[in-house]
């Protein structure tokens, strides 16, 4: 879908915005150098296309300019995405899809929203701070400036050297290394507080918990929430199951989403 701007308090946000016919609204959010983009392929699947789904670019990253003194806390984005649903007038109910760094900003998005969110499939969404390789390697191998000068082009080379999906080395590049950096400080902050498993718990919301099946065994926080929530696998799949395997990945959320009406 072709990308749309709005106002939203001191936000400009870029966005898409399928409008369905079903009363309720599906809303991805991406996670550290991600954008809108990865998210596309949602609209090719009709049982999904029947709801409305609003992608936004994260606050900072994709084509979403960042306001001067926005420090890219886990916080200021869930009230900047907050401030885009009101923005467009959503009204009704919302399943959350947060993907990595966007699984804290879910968390708090949906504290904020209340009993309007009516399910969450969380996507290898952060939960404590062993899930913080990338975003601590960034912290503690730079400082601010280094990362500025000459960290953020090593990490992209890196990036590209191990193969990785070439759509995430794109959104990174435009997000661009304050983004990264800000983003990542905060990031492992909020994660190493290692409240999110039980935040997400005292929700009382569906929640199903969805990791790549080349990440099993990897994270402590699937343990963590293998306790607490249904989980599944997506087959062949890494971190970025949404690509990997988009038909798995969304079956799974259309599965989940029935039991949501």
């Amino acid at each position: 879908m072709k990308g749309e701007t709005i106002e939203a308090g001191p936000y400009t946000f870029s966005y898409t915005y399928h409008r369905g016919r079903k009363p309720m609204t599906i809303v991805p959010i991406h996670g550290l150098g991600g954008s809108k983009d990865y998210w596309q392929p949602i609209h090719d699947y009709p049982e999904l296309a029947a709801y409305s789904i609003l992608i936004p670019d994260l606050v900072g990253y994709g084509d979403s300019p960042a306001p001067e003194g926005f420090r890219y806390t886990m916080r200021e984005q869930a009230e900047a995405v907050k401030a885009l649903i009101d923005a467009l007038g959503v009204k009704g109910d919302i399943l959350l899809i947060p993907h990595s760094m966007g699984g804290p900003i879910g968390v708090m998005l949906a504290e904020t929203l209340g009993p309007r969110v009516k399910g969450i499939v969380y996507a290898e969404g952060n939960i404590d701070f062993n899930d913080c390789f990338g975003s601590n390697l960034v912290i503690t191998k730079y400082t601010y400036d280094e990362y500025l000068a000459t960290g953020f082009e090593k990490g992209q080379e890196a990036m590209r050297r191990r193969g990785e999906h070439p759509g995430i080395i794109a959104s990174q590049a435009k997000a661009g290394p304050v983004t990264v950096y800000r983003s990542s400080e905060d990031l492992v902050k909020v994660s190493k507080e290692d409240t999110l498993a039980g935040r997400l718990k005292a929700l009382k919301v569906p929640v199903l918990a969805v990791y790549g099946e080349k990440n099993k065994g990897l994270w402590t926080s699937e343990r963590k929430m293998a306790a607490l929530f249904p989980l599944v696998y997506i087959p062949g799949a890494g971190h970025m199951m949404m690509a990997d395997n988009p038909d798995a990945f969304y079956g799974e959320v259309a599965e989940f989403i029935k039991t949501r009406q």
